[in-house]
């Protein structure tokens, strides 16, 4: 079964590249500038595989129609044939992109590059960079080498513009990981432009997304309950991603981890940050970018309910002490939970005659 996730800490720290080129983009040529080989010493390909990392993650898409997709074929070439077809390849992807982007782009350059993921999976990365804030880079007879990597990239993430990591396997539930700095106004998770120039469409609606959300806080939390703040029931962390996903106008990964954390213990804190971001990673929901839709969650979806060893159900909504319940996160000594319900009235719904 093809994976949901995006790329593991495993798999980023695997990363090979086995073929690198880019070639130039100017804001007032529509023909880019090709080149036919650069060279990267050990520490630049260190620089740069740090960069496909922190670009592993992004909105999930799939080909509209990869008979059709220029962008497919090529990255197809590529892995089936690198040494035959990967110049030829990247060229012919560089021109795609600056055709589609033919209003107000910027000088930079374009890079295509075949990596390798622990030892086999291949992927394509592809990445618009601005080159004034990346390096400097010589070029004699069509061929680059780089001078300089500047300081200032390596603190300064906005100079990666746009990013793709495309599959052209079946390893992957997605085909494409996108992101795009210019969309960040936008309800989508790229512009117009770099979705007609990737040709693809997103893989999952800002409904089921919506609802993804929440099933992973609400599976982290009980997977981590041994762990958790022990003054909170786990009902609060998902009271918390409900109210995130009611209220943001887009969904970002940061901002949803600190709103489901609330810890005043730092090092607790950082630890549940870091195992709900790998369960984020591991179920797709890093790096999406979509308008959530809380209203499209059922009443059983937001619903909390939890049940005893005797089967007995307890089923609230929001918060457990708005409810005037009191469900400890850990058994007393005589291995027991104590649970404590406070109410004005029962009421009998066995309808049974």
């Amino acid at each position: 079964m093809a994976k949901e996730s995006v790329l593991s800490k495993a798999e980023k720290e695997s990363f090979q590249i086995e073929k690198f080129i880019f070639h130039i983009i100017f804001k007032e040529d529509l023909q880019p500038e090709y080149l036919e080989e650069v060279t990267l010493n050990e520490a630049q390909e260190t620089f740069f595989k740090s960069r496909f990392a922190e670009i592993s993650e992004g909105t999930q898409f799939i080909f509209s129609d990869k008979k059709r997709s220029n962008i497919y074929k090529d990255c197809e070439d590529i892995v089936g044939d690198p040494d035959k077809n990967f110049i030829r390849a990247s060229k012919s992807i560089t021109y795609e992109f600056r055709k589609e982007h033919n209003k107000s782009t910027t000088d930079g350059v374009f890079i295509t590059a075949l990596v390798s993921v622990n030892g086999g999976q291949k992927l394509i990365f592809l990445l618009k960079l601005d080159h004034i804030k990346v390096y400097q880079y010589k070029v004699t007879k069509n061929k680059a080498l780089l001078k300089e990597i500047k300081d200032t990239f390596s603190e300064d993430k906005r100079a990666i513009q746009k990013a793709a990591i495309v599959d052209i396997s079946d390893y992957y539930k997605w085909d494409v990981l996108a992101k795009d700095r210019s969309a960040t106004q936008l309800d989508t998770g790229i512009t117009d432009y770099f979705r007609r120039f990737l040709d693809v469409v997103e893989l999952e609606t800002p409904s089921k997304l919506t609802e993804l959300a929440l099933r992973v806080a609400s599976r982290w939390a009980g997977q981590n309950i041994d762990t958790l703040d022990p003054e909170q029931d786990p009902s609060a962390y998902k009271g918390r991603a409900i109210a995130y996903l009611k209220n943001a106008d887009k969904f970002d990964t940061d901002e949803f981890i600190n709103t489901i954390i609330y810890d005043e213990d730092a090092d607790r804190r950082q630890l549940l940050a870091n195992s709900l971001k790998a369960l984020m990673d591991d179920m797709g929901l890093s790096g999406q970018s979509f308008r959530p839709n809380a209203g499209t969650l059922s009443k059983s979806q937001v619903k909390n309910i939890r049940e005893t060893a005797e089967r007995v159900k307890i089923e609230w909504e929001g918060k457990a002490e708005e409810s005037n319940i009191d469900i400890p996160n850990h058994p007393d000594e005589d291995g027991y939970y104590t649970i404590t319900i406070r109410t004005s009235r029962i009421n009998n719904l066995d309808r049974s005659k």
